[in-house]
């Protein structure tokens, strides 16, 4: 088990913040000492982790970083054949259904998205490199990192609009559940313009598209800090959803575009009032 630990440890510094190792590492060394003494991590199941948050005193936000933390321990255990898929998808959905519980009880924040000058600084700062056809692949659809890390050239399928939809399969998604997702941006020129783009890509996708996600997140990170831009990968989906909801897209269209666990979700977090686009949707309406 020290090990595990050790390898798990040295895995996070190189994709994570000094002080977000340190922060995971006293997660998962808290969850050892709540677990019976015979027992290593490995032998947790379900009611382990439970009877962990349910023991902690810690805020809603603190309790949350600490499912993270156990997630990506167990995540690598698994990955690294320390642990079976049938018991990590069962923690993963533990995990899941305990983060969903304290997120209703926790005030939401409306997530912010990257501006038109952010993105352009961004984009100009990769430019004809791998890199930039990466960012717009999370850009215009919106997928999670996990997603990316599974997903193959064949997933892609054309319309008769020439719009390309990303078939993603059950096993690769959050929620374990099929979904498809349209590879379109915030206005038609662009979606058309990042469709013709996509065809070329796709002649070959392990070489135009695919990287490491730990070598993409180190890059991110460093990019962020140079450029002075608060950024992750998450903010390109951010903004996928932001562009859809500005766009008029109904709630439940969204949810199943980006696969949320439910409609409430997407509305509570993205369907806040704009003065803005109010104005916009009014001016379609009129034009």
């Amino acid at each position: 088990m020290d090990r595990l630990l050790d390898l798990w440890v040295k895995s996070l510094s190189r994709t994570k913040s000094q002080r977000t190792v340190i922060t995971y590492s006293m997660c998962i060394s808290a969850l050892q000492k709540h677990m019976e003494k015979d027992k290593s991590l490995l032998e947790a199941d379900p009611s382990a982790i439970y009877s962990y948050i349910d023991a902690s005193s810690l805020s809603v936000s603190s309790l949350l970083t600490h499912l993270s933390a156990i997630k990506h321990f167990y995540r690598f255990a698994f990955r690294r054949g320390m642990l079976s898929k049938e018991k990590y998808s069962e923690l993963e959905a533990v995990i899941e259904d305990i983060r969903d519980e304290l997120s209703t009880a926790k005030p939401l924040k409306a997530p912010r998205a990257l501006t038109r000058e952010e993105l352009t600084r961004i984009f100009e700062s990769v430019k004809n490199t791998k890199y930039e056809r990466v960012y717009s692949l999370f850009l215009y659809s919106g997928i999670r990192l996990s997603e990316y890390a599974q997903l193959r050239g064949d997933f892609f399928h054309k319309d008769k609009d020439d719009i390309y939809w990303l078939r993603l399969p059950a096993d690769v998604t959050k929620r374990n559940k099929e979904r498809m997702v349209p590879i379109i941006g915030p206005s038609k020129e662009e979606t058309l313009l990042i469709n013709q783009y996509l065809q070329q890509w796709l002649q070959d996708y392990d070489k135009n598209i695919r990287v490491k996600t730990g070598s993409l997140q180190v890059f991110t990170n460093r990019l962020s800090q140079k450029l002075g831009v608060p950024f992750s990968i998450h903010s390109f989906r951010h903004t996928y959803v932001t562009n859809l909801v500005n766009a008029g897209f109904p709630a439940e269209v969204v949810k199943e575009f980006v696969g949320h666990s439910n409609v409430k979700t997407t509305i509570d977090i993205y369907y806040r009032f704009s003065q803005e686009r109010a104005r916009s949707l009014i001016k379609n309406l009129l034009g």
